[in-house]
This record gives structure tokens, sequence and C-alpha cells, in this order.
């Protein structure tokens, strides 16, 4: 080995060992967060599926279950992004260009 690549990995190693509990919980954060959405996501589907399931028992029609399925992932999918929807509302009044009255 060069010795610039020795100083390389020694550099490395003290900036591993000196900031590993910020990386450690950066990459915690990373999986919980996929693990949160994830099971969001396969939660809201059952709910989906739920719904038609009981609306083609119930009524017996296929349109009328894929509408009631239809409603419930444009719910479900409010209810997970509300966070989100409200932030895009409220910059897009922020931002917004005034109308102009002439």
């Amino acid at each position: 080995m060069s010795r610039n690549q020795i100083i390389a990995i020694a550099v490395i190693t003290v900036l591993v060992l000196f900031f590993a509990p910020e990386i450690l919980s950066t990459l915690g954060f990373a999986i919980g967060s996929v693990i949160e959405f994830a099971i969001s996501i396969v939660f809201s589907l059952a709910i989906v599926g739920l719904v038609f399931f009981l609306v083609m028992t119930l009524f017996g029609s296929v349109l009328l279950g894929l509408g009631a399925a239809l409603l419930a992932l444009i719910f479900t999918g409010i209810g997970l992004f509300w966070p989100l929807v409200l932030c895009v509302l409220v910059l897009y009044f922020v931002f917004r260009s005034p109308r102009k009255t002439v």
C-alpha cells in the first residue's frame, strides 16, 4: 500500500469512529421510515380490499364494488398524506400570484 492510501484509510476510520452514532441513527431512521410507510400501504390496501369484498357481497355489483374501492382508496390516500397535502396547499396560497382586476 502506498502512503496516500494508508492516510486515506486512517482518515476514513477516524471519521467513521467519530460519527458512528450519527451514521447509525440516520440509517435506523431511514429503515424505520420505509417500514412505517410499507405497513401503512399494506393496511390501506387491506381496507380497500375489505370495502370491495363487503360491497360485492352485499350488493353483488362489480361496478359498485370498484367504485366503493376507489372511494376507499382516495380516502385512505388523503388520510395517509394529509400533512403533505396541507403543506402543498399552504405553499400554494402563500406563493400564488394575485389576480388582477381590471
